[in-house]
């Protein structure tokens, strides 16, 4: 049977409330896991967990039941909430009763391997959780191979991010590590790189994609720092605007180019099936 939890107050509940503080993530080197998607799609990776948590009263089908079952026959340790103390930790409205407790992995850069014909997609300086969730997103159902974030005000653990990732941080290869390493890191895999700013002459639609290619986008606020626009072997492009708006969302202009690699490289035939 597993342990159940029916106060607020208890040290287990407390420090999963902790979690939700960056310092105290990147310190335990743990993370909350939220919401049967998200949480499905990390068991079915590599990531490995401390406890599981549920609360039978929240679950909306027997799909939750089965993946806390199957999570228990893993040998994970499993926790039962009453309503309110899961209500406590949840980090959403209308929680749906499952949420697990996992730990880091390492984000090095070394650790990425790129095949033949591979996209990247560089990030650098991302601020929004959400925005950072959804370039996860987009860039793994475009087919990119691996995503890197330079200088990223928010960390890849944030619950805010791994929920608009909908569970695309636990299959996509992601490293964090310094712009210099960055570029040295793509020269050395022979990439053709190009800068997205709207500050561009050129228009995406014009780059020939084909090949080893790296995509950068920049911060909301700023966008990409000198380090890339001023290096005159990095290419720079740049979306039409037609209208008064000077930019799009880092996230929304990231996916029109990473389709347009998509389409210039050729869609698995896998995919369609």
């Amino acid at each position: 049977m597993p342990e159940i939890i029916t106060s607020r107050q208890n040290d287990r509940i407390k420090f999963l409330c902790k979690l939700k503080d960056r310092t105290k993530r990147t310190r335990h080197r743990m993370f909350i896991v939220e919401g049967m998607r998200e949480l499905a799609r990390a068991l079915a990776g590599t990531v490995t967990f401390d406890t599981i948590f549920f609360c039978g009263e929240l679950f909306r089908d027997q799909g939750a039941r089965q993946l806390i079952s199957g999570a228990a026959a893993r040998s994970i340790p499993i926790c039962e909430l009453s309503r309110g103390v899961f209500e406590k930790i949840s980090n959403r409205e209308n929680c749906d009763g499952v949420l697990g407790l996992a730990n880091f992995w390492e984000t090095k850069l070394a650790d990425i391997h790129l095949p033949p014909n591979f996209t990247v997609l560089v990030a650098e300086g991302i601020e929004k959780a959400g925005n950072l969730g959804a370039l996860m997103r987009s860039a793994e159902s475009a087919g990119v191979e691996a995503m890197i974030l330079c200088d990223p005000v928010t960390d890849i653990f944030n619950p805010n991010v791994v929920r608009a990732s909908q569970g695309a941080i636990f299959s996509l290869p992601i490293a964090v590590a310094p712009r210099e390493e960055t570029l040295l890191f793509l020269t050395k895999n022979a990439a053709k790189i190009f800068a997205l700013t709207p500050a561009a002459k050129n228009f995406y639609f014009g780059e020939n994609f084909t090949g080893n290619t790296a995509i950068i986008v920049g911060s909301e606020r700023d966008g990409l720092s000198d380090f890339w626009l001023k290096n005159n072997a990095i290419g720079k492009i740049a979306l039409p605007q037609m209208g008064a708006c000077d930019s799009l969302n880092v996230n929304d202009a990231a996916v029109v180019v990473l389709y347009e690699i998509l389409r210039q490289k050729g869609v698995p035939e896998c995919s369609r099936e």
